[in-house]
């Protein structure tokens, strides 16, 4: 069967000495911050043009090919999943080869290099989402399909100078190159439109809301309808820095995690955000968490608008045809956008209404510490509902309160209204904006945040068998672990009663922390904390949880990592004065 072979075809595989030094002289990872990334030791992938056909790509394990012109891409990856919880990435393509050969070749690079964990992500997370719902997959089966053909027909049909359908033909030559790569198949730079399970990967985020178009079966402790992420902007005090932070929330079986760079060989006219840093997943090309910092001197983060009004899932609304999934638009927004304004209205089109989000765009270049910020265009949200979309200017927000919190609550009225969200705030403050718990904490704590060891322990707060607003009327116990900043639902009560279903025991935690300051930025670095909050909570440990049935494969059993602040080895420059109009 077709869909049989779509979801299992895989083929899996799995597969210095110190320098001299003189008396006066130490080991750089002797005068290295101990959190630095820089201490790690990397594996390196060239990949480079065969020598006797160049329509093939040969994968060598070096820093350079034997012929330097035939390099088409660098990889170098460090595998420290049980040492901090992450694998570390960085791609970079070169310029003397065509966009959609370097395109290609980084994700040949990545396939590569992260094959392990691609096949560990791949258990965790996909190979067992038809079971038990055959009906489901063959309509999402075709569903995708006839998206990926009508993409497949615009980029055809557009011309090659177009700036949005270029980009997403480039995206799929990476996806495909990842696919190559991983299946050890011929690298033959091609652009294939194709269903195959890393292509599910990508559609992580979407399929929140696939499902409930598809009439998938739902799953209470797989897709509850709760707070997935928390997003936060802060500006210290006298404005003598400035800070932007986030924690993913989801299921348990996603920390198969990798910190990525990567550095394309474009024109940087054409291509703004040719550099990308983000916090991933193997094999996945965007952040899904999100949390990105484009060369552009932009970082966009979001967290996910649950929809209450199933009016919304219809074929009105969402359409296989005319529509681009969000994790291609957001990718397309990070590489092409100069400013926060652009990159809310270049995601506004075509609409999927899959993975709704309020996205938080900052733009670090309107930034100068100790001086006032401008009036507008520094930070920008937009939140999307199926068949709506809204932007707005929030830079008067964070001027007047010095910061702005997202919490998975739309700010926007009449996204609140269209989403359902306003009928249900009036039911439980969980649902209310400024009245949730996050929101509350987020307001009465943000002042604390005056550097980067102060926002990570903001973002890492969870406390709540002590924290007022972590309160509720549930039993056998008046609080729930969903109640901080970063969630510990694992910790709950299996089989209590709790107010709302997403407060209760639950396949769901915090997975990260990630921040940024300015000096950091400047660099397209930021601090990265892998695995659910701890201290004064208990560690997260596979062995010891009341959990079960959550796929695990390749993750560390005890999560008491401690965080890594990335010093990556290619050098990223980002552009930190505003264009010029």
């Amino acid at each position: 069967m077709k869909l049989l072979f779509f979801l299992f075809g895989l083929i899996f595989a799995v597969e210095q000495e110190k320098p001299y030094l003189d008396n006066n002289r130490v080991p750089v990872e002797q005068i290295l911050n101990d959190h630095s990334s820089a201490k790690f030791d990397y594996t390196y992938v060239s990949v480079c043009v065969n020598s006797t056909d160049e329509t093939l790509l040969d994968i060598v394990y070096a820093k350079e090919c034997k012929n330097a012109a035939s390099r088409v891409a660098l990889g170098k990856y460090s595998n420290q999943v049980n040492t901090t919880g992450w694998g570390i990435l960085e791609i970079e393509t070169f310029a003397s080869h065509s966009y959609d050969v370097q395109a290609y070749g980084a994700g040949v690079a990545e396939g590569e290099l992260t094959r392990l964990q691609i096949y560990y992500h791949y258990r965790n997370t996909i190979e067992t989402m038809c079971n038990n719902h055959t009906l489901f997959c063959k309509r999402l089966y075709i569903y995708l399909q006839q998206n990926l053909d009508w993409m497949r027909s615009q980029v055809q049909a557009n011309p090659p100078t177009d700036p949005f359908w270029r980009q997403v033909n480039l995206t799929f030559a990476q996806l495909t190159g990842i696919y190559d790569a991983y299946s050890k198949r011929n690298l033959t730079p091609e652009i294939g439109f194709d269903l195959h399970p890393i292509y599910m990967m990508q559609l992580a985020g979407d399929m929140f809301d696939l499902n409930k178009l598809l009439n998938k079966t739902a799953d209470p402790m797989e897709y509850p309808e709760g707070g997935r992420c928390s997003g936060f902007v802060k500006l210290a005090p006298g404005n003598k820095d400035m800070f932007m932070a986030h924690v993913s929330m989801s299921s348990l079986s996603w920390m198969q995690r990798v910190l990525k760079i990567y550095k394309f060989g474009y024109d940087v006219n054409e291509v703004p955000g040719h550099i990308v840093t983000f916090s991933g997943y193997p094999g996945v090309l965007i952040s899904t968490d999100d949390y990105t910092i484009t060369s552009a001197g932009l970082t966009s983060i979001e967290t996910t608008i649950a929809i209450f009004n199933q009016t919304l899932y219809t074929d009105k609304f969402m359409k296989p045809e005319g529509q681009v999934h969000c994790w291609i638009r957001s990718m397309i927004s990070n590489l092409l956008s100069r400013t926060g304004k652009q990159w809310v209205d270049m995601f506004g089109r075509y609409n999927s209404g899959t993975y709704n989000n309020q996205w938080t765009v900052l733009d670090w270049k309107q930034f100068t510490p100790e001086k006032e910020l401008p009036d507008k265009d520094v930070l920008w949200i937009s939140e999307q509902t199926p068949g709506y979309y809204e932007t707005r200017d929030m830079t008067w927000y964070l001027k007047k309160y010095t910061y702005f919190a997202s919490y998975n609550i739309p700010f926007l009225p009449k996204v609140s209204e269209i989403s359902g969200f306003d009928n249900k705030a009036r039911q439980f403050a969980w649902f209310d904006w400024g009245g949730s718990p996050r929101a509350r904490i987020f307001d009465r704590d943000h002042s604390k945040v005056t550097d980067i060891d102060s926002l990570t322990k903001l973002m890492r707060y969870n406390d709540y068998t002590h924290e007022e607003f972590a309160r509720c009327k549930c039993t056998p116990n008046p609080y729930t672990g969903e109640g901080g900043i970063s969630a510990r639902g694992d910790l709950n009560t299996p089989g209590g009663t709790y107010e709302v279903e997403s407060m209760g025991f639950r396949d769901h935690a915090g997975l990260d922390f990630k921040g940024t300051n300015y000096e950091m930025f400047k660099k397209m670095r930021f601090r990265a904390w892998g695995g659910p909050p701890y201290d004064p909570l208990p560690v997260f440990d596979w062995n010891h949880t009341n959990l079960t049935n959550v796929r695990h494969f390749g993750q560390p059993d005890v999560w008491n990592f401690t965080y890594v602040d990335l010093e990556w080895q290619l050098a990223a420059q980002v552009q930190l004065t505003p264009y010029d109009n």
